[in-house]
């Protein structure tokens, strides 16, 4: 039984590159304080920085000088340090610290433009929901009620799969003038509630592969990436709730 869990694969490619180094030789393992400790940093270096940017564009009511450039570069630089540190234990420290910092300023940014144009304190709204989402997520999983099988895995990455394809095509619409986001709220609406719902199940998918890389004595560098992967999910479940948030908003 054991054997034929630990063979199942994961969904988020961050906690794969990490399991394929489960079982190796090392003079310590994984452990979920590790996988705590480091998720709590790179957390608040993303609420550092995020709120510096932030801060600096709404005392502005403007983007600071580069700030173009910026919202361009990071989204970029955090792209690379996820790939780089899912790839290479021995680069997995450094890279997941730039990836928070990098990724903390641009959400900043981001998060600074929706408090500009919606205000009422929307930000300070979708953390909370961010929150409560997690909090209630870990519950479920610590508690056992709810099971992260094989069937869940696949249907949750063909959910995603559907995701990307919609987001790019009316993107690529957008673009030709063939779509507008404003006249039509009310797919984007039913489109962020399913992503909502898809990322908050990808936090029990998360919470799986930790609990497996831990039992299968992964190697303790590997804490970095589990780590990552955790806040991937996050930062996506975040920016979905501020979408959300958004619209709801947007059609009263």
């Amino acid at each position: 039984m054991r054997m034929r869990r630990m063979g199942m694969r994961s969904m988020n490619p961050v906690f794969r590159n990490a399991r394929q180094h489960e079982g190796v030789a090392s003079e310590h393992t994984a452990t979920y304080a590790g996988v705590i400790s480091k998720s709590a940093l790179l957390l608040g270096l993303m609420v550092f920085f995020g709120g510096l940017s932030m801060s600096r564009l709404i005392g502005q009511a403007e983007l600071p000088p580069g700030g173009v450039g910026m919202l361009i570069a990071a989204p970029i630089i955090a792209l690379i340090c996820v790939i780089v540190a899912s790839t290479s234990l021995r680069l997995a420290p450094t890279f997941t610290i730039v990836y928070a910092i990098a990724q903390g300023t641009f959400l900043g940014v981001i998060s600074g433009f929706y408090e500009i144009v919606f205000g009422d304190h929307i930000v300070v709204t979708a953390l909370l929901a961010t929150v409560a989402v997690f909090a209630s997520m870990l519950t479920l999983y610590a508690t056992g009620l709810v099971r992260v099988g094989n069937m869940m895995r696949k249907v949750l990455f063909t959910a995603l799969l559907g995701l990307l394809f919609t987001s790019l095509l009316l993107m690529m619409l957008s673009l030709f003038g063939a779509f507008s986001y404003q006249e039509n709220l009310g797919l984007i609406f039913i489109i962020c509630i399913v992503a909502i719902i898809v990322a908050t199940l990808f936090l029990l998918v998360d919470f799986d592969n930790i609990q497996r890389a831990v039992e299968g004595g992964a190697d303790k560098r590997a804490e970095w990436v589990l780590s990552l992967g955790l806040l991937v999910t996050l930062v996506w479940l975040y920016i979905e709730l501020l979408r959300f948030i958004a619209i709801v908003r947007q059609r009263r």
